[in-house]
């Protein structure tokens, strides 16, 4: 009972996910990022290891194809899985496992990957990838992916097969990760009751600080100390 957008950005060689879901905590276990590598999602009955396997095969030089069938074929119930994987050269390779509750799948579009379950049709995943291409690539990344979620969840969302009811989303995140960056941006909405809206309103906290962050983490010698830097952003 979850959807995702994979998105790369050419022009910077950007990485990104955007995901959310019914379930608790989505950005514990479900997604896994590394720039300059790929990123991917491990999600339906998640396995956080399945995902972790598959970025470490990458890093150590293994071809795509081989590193996400590896991966999956070293976890025991890979029928209950849905993984994803959009590399940083633009390969896409999908699972979706026969247990995984319908509806169930994924659409590619143009530097994206749709992929989710439990969906209330194949139009949730069609709106993601349309909202994602439809911003300019002018745009900034974050808001291409975090509107592509927001478009999903307008297009039905997550809905429960045998009753038709729908289900809310009680948490999401975002990751975004650039080359030469020692972090990446790691947004989660752990528990709410409208965890997109939440996840947008924690990027617009959380956007203007990530490059003190990082300067902070290079050499915090001559920065100024956090909260008179937020000053600066806020003056009132």
């Amino acid at each position: 009972m979850t959807f995702a957008i994979l998105g790369s950005d050419p022009a910077d060689g950007k990485l990104g996910i955007a995901i959310a879901t019914y379930s608790l905590a989505v950005g514990a276990t479900c997604p896994q990022i590394q720039a300059g590598t790929g990123v991917a999602t491990s999600q339906a009955s998640t396995n956080p290891a399945v995902g972790e396997q598959l970025l470490e095969l990458l890093k150590s030089g293994r071809n795509p194809a081989y590193a996400f069938e590896q991966a999956i074929a070293n976890d025991s119930y890979p029928e209950f899985r849905q993984i994803a994987l959009l590399t940083a050269d633009g390969q896409v390779l999908v699972h979706s496992g026969t247990h995984t509750k319908p509806f169930s799948g994924h659409i590619t579009g143009e530097n994206c990957i749709a992929v989710g379950n439990f969906l209330a049709d194949v139009g949730v995943l069609e709106q993601m990838v349309q909202a994602f291409e439809d911003l300019p690539d002018s745009a900034p990344f974050t808001t291409r992916l975090i509107a592509a979620l927001e478009a999903g969840k307008s297009a039905g969302g997550q809905r429960e097969p045998e009753s038709g009811e729908s289900l809310t989303e009680r948490s999401a995140c975002l990751m975004v990760a650039a080359p030469g960056e020692s972090f990446p941006i790691d947004i989660r909405v752990d528990f709410s009751e409208d965890a997109i809206s939440a996840l947008r309103q924690a990027l617009a906290a959380y956007d203007p600080m990530h490059q003190y962050y990082l300067a902070r983490a290079e050499n915090p010698e001559n920065l100024p100390l956090q909260y008179d830097f937020v000053k600066r952003l806020n003056p009132t």
